[in-house]
């Protein structure tokens, strides 16, 4: 009896063994499609894709040109979700994110809106200058980025949100800004490429490999293994 089960233990370790070898080799393979094209943005890939797996959201505070945008497009083609994308102004409105009121519930005295092909629809999400939220915006983004829930009339909806990469030039100045800067558990400041990766970086804007002795650009390396899906971040 005790040789049977330790024999069960040995194997459903195994299996648990291969399980997350094969996890390890899709994330590791990930990693380099992300950064592949990229300079200096390692550790950028790595904490976006900690935070998607671990269903956190990634706040990126840089300069303009850093590449923030393009990380979070890499996210959605690597998970093959739907992606929304916006940017921020002081003068906003809650439609640019959320969608347009709905005519025809208007005409029922349904106060709700269309939200396909907006936030509440998205699985991977990037909004630019977050910290302009003002008001109107902020309370259905808070309970939308924590709870993955929208209030669209008199129902609250359940939202596919796998990860929303925030971006902003500046930390936020007002006290009505803290809840939604707290949202964000992982921070990344984001630097411009140095000066000793100016030729590289030249080289990858003619289409040019950033290396020369190497055949793939940036400091990725391709992958041919397996892939993660979205079964994998979910």
């Amino acid at each position: 009896m005790a040789k049977t089960l330790a024999a069960s233990a040995e194997a459903a370790q195994q299996v648990e063994t291969a399980a997350d070898s094969e996890l390890r080799s899709k994330v590791v393979g990930a990693v380099h499609k992300l950064q592949t094209g990229l300079l200096e943005r390692e550790t950028e890939v790595r904490l976006m894709l900690l935070a998607s797996l671990c269903g956190e959201h990634l706040l990126l505070l840089g300069p303009p040109g850093t590449a923030k945008s393009e990380l979070a497009r890499r996210l959605s083609g690597l998970a093959q979700g739907a992606y929304f994308e916006r940017l921020l102004t002081r003068f906003s409105v809650p439609e640019e994110l959320f969608g347009p009121l709905s005519m025809q519930g208007l005409e029922n005295d349904r106060y709700v809106r269309k939200t396909d092909g907006y936030l509440p629809t998205a699985e991977v999400a990037f909004v630019d200058e977050i910290f302009k939220a003002n008001s109107a915006i902020l309370n259905a983004l808070l309970t939308l980025l924590n709870e993955r829930l929208f209030d669209n009339g008199n129902q609250r909806l359940p939202v596919p949100l796998l990860c929303l990469v925030g971006a902003s030039n500046e930390l936020p100045e007002s006290e009505e800004l803290d809840a939604l800067y707290d949202r964000f558990l992982i921070r990344r400041t984001v630097a411009q490429v140095t000066n000793a990766q100016i030729g590289k970086l030249a080289r990858l804007a003619a289409g040019r490999p950033a290396d020369p002795s190497s055949s793939s650009n940036g400091n990725g390396s391709g992958s041919s293994g397996p892939a993660l899906d979205m079964e994998d971040f979910r």
